[in-house]
């Protein structure tokens, strides 16, 4: 359905991106290549490429392939990331298969994925537009902070609303940002439509990462990809428990803080912190939050044309919330 409908405009730009990242990334050294082959190809939604091909649609842009290989970029960003996050989080699976962490164990993975953002890094000095590569390397920089800031608050129930919030603009938002703000950019568009786009996809980022620590309590094992209740597992407190805890000062409240800031947490325990954050409203909580940022994003949409590119746009804002993956 996503691929379909919302990426309508950008389809056949998005079956190249595939094709190039199904293709063997090349290395010296061989065990790179079958990592990073093993990562690229194990699916993904694909969404930075696609907001990065229609944000460039969008503004006008049919010039050629540039648009296509900033794409590619983009997931290889985004790839590295999740690299880097399973290694942190001692992550056994990823989108339904066993991690690179899991297979290779973490002194090859983190090499893996420093390789796939330096590979990146030499594709964008190919490119050669400086505003690009500042783009990038600017999230890059955020992730790297927003990983820290997030190991900061690892298993502590004190952790405050805007610190979540500056975890999840820096982990998730700022390559969003980044990536349509590249489509800008490559567009030719001018200064005002460019930092549009940027804080489009940097409000978007942000409500599409509350839905997904919603959906990572209510949702299934076979549609997450990973265990539910997987970010209570790897000691993240976000947004619906902070809710829940920010209105109830009661007993049950500082059990679930006492399982929290025990450590690794039994199966039945996440369990009762899952009941306890839905029953509490947390999950529709963090589906309302997530909302406010999303009508931000869709508003900086106003300065571009009512084209197919927008449009799509437009539905993605409002098909994250409707979303089930």
């Amino acid at each position: 359905m996503l691929r379909e409908l919302v990426f309508a405009p950008v389809a056949k730009e998005l079956e190249e991106v595939e094709r190039r990242i199904h293709t063997r990334v090349l290395s010296r050294a061989d065990l790179i290549s079958e990592v990073t082959t093993y990562v690229l190809g194990s699916g993904g939604k694909r969404v930075r490429p696609a907001l990065l091909l229609l944000s460039a649609r969008m503004c006008g842009y049919n010039a050629g392939e540039r648009d296509v290989d900033l794409a590619v970029v983009a997931e290889y960003m985004h790839v590295a990331t999740l690299i880097h996050d399973d290694i942190i989080d001692n992550a056994q699976k990823r989108r339904g298969h066993p991690s690179a962490n899991a297979r290779w164990g973490p002194h090859v993975s983190v090499l893996a994925g420093d390789f796939l953002y330096s590979h990146s890094i030499q594709r964008l000095v190919s490119d050669g537009d400086f505003r690009i590569l500042k783009a990038f390397a600017d999230a890059t920089v955020a992730m790297t902070e927003g990983e820290i800031l997030e190991l900061k608050w690892h298993r502590n129930p004190d952790i405050l609303y805007q610190d979540y919030i500056t975890i999840i603009t820096c982990k998730t938002a700022a390559l969003f940002s980044a990536a349509c703000r590249t489509g800008a950019l490559v567009a030719g568009v001018d200064e005002t439509r460019v930092e549009a786009l940027t804080e489009f996809g940097l409000n978007l980022g942000i409500g599409f990462q509350l839905v997904d620590d919603a959906l990572d309590l209510v949702a299934s094992e076979e549609v997450l990809g990973k265990p539910v209740g997987n970010d209570l597992l790897e000691g993240k407190v976000t947004y619906p428990l902070i809710h829940v805890f920010h209105h109830d000062r009661g007993a049950e409240r500082d059990e679930v803080c006492r399982l929290i800031g025990n450590g690794p947490l039994r199966e039945v325990e996440v369990e009762t912190i899952r009941r306890y954050v839905t029953e509490g409203g947390g999950v529709k909580a963090a589906v309302e939050e997530a909302r406010k940022y999303l009508r931000k994003a869709q508003e900086h949409l106003a300065p571009f044309p009512d084209n197919a590119a927008r449009r799509s746009l437009e539905m993605l804002v409002h098909f994250i919330v409707e979303r089930e993956w």
